[in-house]
């Protein structure tokens, strides 16, 4: 069983705070309107949901930078907005989460509106979501633009992530553009796909699709360890990466290194299952926070796994700390405490 020394854990946890991680993707405004329901309508045979509370946070590709400001982890976030009162929700929030002003490099778009996701909820339970979002590629004129600074903010960067929601920021030639600027920097890149970009992620350190992503990219289902096994090699064969990880739901992560050939299946640890909302950010994020700050590739996965399972079991988008983290390594027989 593999543990994880706990003079490296905070070894670790101590440069999390010294380093950048960029981020570069779709951003959303995730909306949440808290009620309760008493009645049902008389226009419609719907529920009505008296609202008592509500919120905006981070989604797409802002969750990451949530999970980074989590962590103590500053950003470095490249992405699109509208010139709306949602665009400047979204930019509030994310300057609140450990980005600078100068390390918020966005896009704001004169026609298209900031991506919005309402969602109602009434006694612990979705109601609806409302969606409010139009798919655009960025254009010739405006990938130019973005990698222009790009080329300095890499340079100030431990480790790139591309977070891929396939809402038209990251074009597949900002994609090959961006891991070529990282591999001339030897910057580590990480990659949370979208199946419509799955193989123009070439030569990068990791990709984290979950099964159902891995398989569709594939034209199969895969269930087994030795479909994934086999589904992981396949892919590594086309993209080249240091490493493939995908994530398995209830039956955790799997993991390839390519170079040695080895695979590590790491089991779920969730106890309860709320809301898988941004667990698959979550685990991009700390897998490439602690892997920049030193970890190896199946330590900072079990690090990455463990944070999944403590945020499906919160409501939304969440994130983890750096307490809850350790709490949960010792708790789950983990943490190695020995000097």
């Amino acid at each position: 069983m593999l543990k994880i020394k706990k003079s490296l854990l905070h070894q670790t946890f101590a440069k999390l705070s010294q380093i950048k991680v960029l981020v570069i993707g779709d951003l959303i405004l995730d909306e949440y309107l808290i009620g309760s329901v008493e009645r049902i309508s008389p226009e419609a045979p719907v529920p009505v949901v008296w609202v008592r509370n509500e919120k905006q946070t981070l989604g797409g590709s802002g969750n990451v930078v949530q999970n980074l400001s989590s962590i103590g982890v500053n950003g470095i976030v490249y992405g699109r907005i509208g010139n709306d009162k949602a665009g400047e929700s979204l930019e509030r929030i994310l300057l609140s989460n450990s980005v600078a002003k100068e390390d918020l490099v966005l896009l704001k778009s004169k026609t298209l509106p900031t991506i919005l996701k309402t969602r109602i909820i009434a006694s612990h339970q979705q109601v609806c979501r409302v969606d409010r979002e139009e798919i655009v590629p960025l254009t010739e004129a405006e990938e130019a633009t973005i990698l222009e600074t790009l080329k300095q903010k890499i340079k100030e960067s431990s480790a790139v992530i591309l977070s891929d929601y396939d809402k038209g920021y990251l074009t597949p030639s900002l994609i090959q553009s961006v891991i070529s600027l990282c591999n001339a920097e030897e910057k580590i890149v990480t990659v949370d796909p979208q199946v419509s970009h799955f193989f123009l992620y070439k030569n990068i350190h990791i990709m984290t699709p979950n099964h159902h992503e891995a398989g569709k990219a594939l034209g199969k289902k895969l269930a087994s360890d030795s479909e994934i096994e086999s589904a992981c090699r396949e892919i590594s064969e086309r993209i080249t990466p240091d490493a493939m990880m995908i994530t398995r739901g209830e039956k955790g992560m799997s993991i390839y290194e390519r170079k040695t050939n080895t695979f590590y299946h790491i089991p779920t640890v969730a106890k309860e299952v709320f809301d898988v909302t941004g667990a698959g950010d979550t685990v991009i994020t700390t897998y490439t926070a602690f892997v920049a700050s030193g970890m190896s590739i199946k330590e900072a996965a079990l690090v990455s796994n463990v944070s999944a399972g403590i945020v499906v079991g919160k409501l939304g988008a969440a994130t983890v700390t750096q307490p809850e983290i350790e709490d949960a390594l010792r708790t789950l027989g983990y943490l190695d405490e020995a000097v």
